[in-house]
């Protein structure tokens, strides 16, 4: 009964497509979907805060500490003090930081075409609409959810 729901659906296809990018990216970069997620922002926002990161990426704090400190140790990223908040580092590509992002990337469109094959483009390209869609609204939510918190109780 529980397959009726939504949630139920679109978590089965975010988890076999995980699985299945990570079997592809372990192979070509010996990095996970996490570890590229993470990497994939950093070049995409150069001098971005692991505050910021978790935020956009939605990985919580002490993951995201231990994804970052594998991909500087693998020389993909590098960080810096934070130079208006000596209490927050920035997070920088490094050159072959950028180099897998720029070739993951190939690939994981390549994966994404393969994976959603049973659609015809009319559908990948409906889908892509209602799920933006879908994500702004939660943003939206969110935002406004996160405003009424933080006043709560203010006269």
């Amino acid at each position: 009964m529980f397959d009726q729901f939504l949630t139920f659906k679109l978590d089965l296809i975010k988890s076999e497509m995980i699985s299945q990018a990570n079997v592809a990216y372990k192979s070509a970069y010996n990095l996970d979907v996490r570890l590229l997620r993470v990497l994939r922002l950093i070049c995409d926002e150069p001098g971005i805060t692991a505050t910021s990161v978790s935020d956009q990426t939605l990985i919580e704090k002490t993951l995201l500490s231990k994804l970052l400190a594998a991909l500087i140790e693998r020389k993909l990223i590098r960080r810096t003090i934070h130079p208006e908040d000596a209490r927050h580092f920035e997070l920088w590509p490094t050159a072959a930081g950028t180099r897998v992002y720029k070739d993951s990337n190939e690939l994981g469109m390549k994966l994404e075409h393969d994976m959603l094959s049973a659609l015809s483009l009319r559908e990948r390209e409906q889908l892509d609409r209602i799920t933006d869609k879908l994500v702004e609204a939660f943003r939206r939510s969110a935002t406004i959810q996160d405003c009424c918190s933080r006043t709560a109780g203010v006269d």
